[in-house]
């Protein structure tokens, strides 16, 4: 009597589930986000069925040298992965592991593919990558990511190991890539794909970005502590001496700077020791050994004077004393700006710091050249 109802009664677990599928197809799709509101953007898909591969992409402008995403939550010990141009109008990418505040080293190329839909288009690189999970994330959950970008010429490299500049900045997030659900294990981001996902636009529902080092208010005080002790605080203490004469007033504002180095220096290992990169990095190595050596400073102080005490002139003890102390500032000043360079500091700054550093550098240097030459015109 009711020919189509019967139709659809005959046919009912069919039609829910062409219904349930379509709603699937509709609802899924990939996550999309551009972190700090910046001109880069990823995108990030991950098939229904299994969680061995993970899809995503990444899209950036000419003008920067080279990309990086990376799965965890600080440059030690993630998974990068960089994309520059190749030279031939694709683009390359490199899977590398980081190293903390170092240049990543080349990791397994197998786990990653360039896919269909990359390349340079329009003044962007465009990089759909498979990465073949290794375990280290989890396609049901939230995961910690990180990105580092650095603006320059083009590498025009087709080498995965091809040597890289420090970054300009970088930033952190966590993506749930639950929410990043597609249901075909194939590149959801290709053109030729006719049973694709609708990617064209996505959104940044299960995104939560995140401060970009949770160490950092600890390296911004470590670097102004050791700027300032080394900078400025210990070249006026050592000329204390020759302007007012009074070996207890150099001695006490000495003694404020080299409490304050140690403190600097304790902030620096607290730093370093989580980044991994105590001791392995040019300016953690000789942050040490100046750190160090400056420990006989008060010693050498103390011989001195009691050496002056006894004799009435300077002897021995003076002269290390006096140019011991000079060497390792000098040292120390230069570390500063190894320092700058670790964390990936602007140009700016590094030039500011290596103007007034130097300035102050040349100014003490000069002082104490003219002090010493008057010093020995008068024997």
């Amino acid at each position: 009597m009711f020919p189509i109802f019967s139709a659809v009664g005959m046919n009912t677990k069919k039609f829910w589930f062409l219904v349930t599928l379509g709603v699937c197809q509709v609802s899924s799709s990939p996550i999309s986000f551009c972190p700090d509101d910046s001109d880069i953007c990823f995108k990030w898909a991950v098939p229904e069925v299994g969680n061995e591969n993970i899809y995503f992409q990444i899209d950036a402008p000419t003008s920067y040298q080279w990309i990086g995403l990376g799965i965890g939550k600080q440059m030690a010990g993630a998974a990068m992965f960089l994309v520059y141009e190749d030279g031939q109008g694709n683009v390359t990418v490199s899977n590398r592991n980081g190293k903390g505040h170092s240049m990543p080293l080349l990791g397994d190329q197998d786990r990653i593919s360039l896919l269909d839909g990359s390349g340079v288009k329009d003044g962007r690189m465009i990089a759909n990558v498979l990465y073949k999970n290794s375990g280290n994330l989890d396609p049901s959950g939230s995961s910690d990511w990180i990105m580092a970008k650095k603006q320059g010429v083009s590498l025009a490299s087709v080498d995965p190991d091809e040597s890289i500049a420090v970054h300009d900045s970088h930033s952190a997030f966590s993506i749930n890539l639950a929410q990043a659900s597609v249901p075909l294990d194939s590149n959801p981001f290709s053109e030729n794909n006719d049973n694709r996902n609708d990617v064209s636009g996505g959104d940044a529902t299960g995104v939560i970005e995140t401060n970009s080092n949770p160490n950092n208010n600890l390296i911004l005080a470590h670097g102004v502590i050791l700027t300032v002790v080394f900078v400025a605080v210990y070249p006026l203490g050592s000329l204390l001496m020759p302007w007012l004469g009074k070996w207890y007033t150099h001695a006490a504002w000495q003694m404020v700077g080299f409490l304050a180095m140690w403190a600097g220096f304790g902030i620096g290992y607290v730093v370093s020791s989580d980044l991994d990169i105590f001791f392995d990095q040019a300016h953690t190595r000789l942050g040490v050994v100046v750190v160090a050596l400056l420990g006989m400073q008060p010693i050498l102080g103390l011989l001195h004077h009691m050496q002056y005490r006894r004799k009435g002139m300077r002897g021995a003890f003076g002269h290390v004393h006096i140019w011991y102390g000079r060497a390792l500032i000098i040292m120390g000043m230069v570390n500063g700006g190894l320092g700058l360079q670790l964390t990936g500091a602007s140009d700016v700054y590094i030039i500011v710091y290596s103007v007034v550093a130097g300035v102050s550098a040349l100014l003490y240097a000069a002082y104490s050249t003219v002090k010493a030459i008057k010093t020995e015109k008068k024997k």
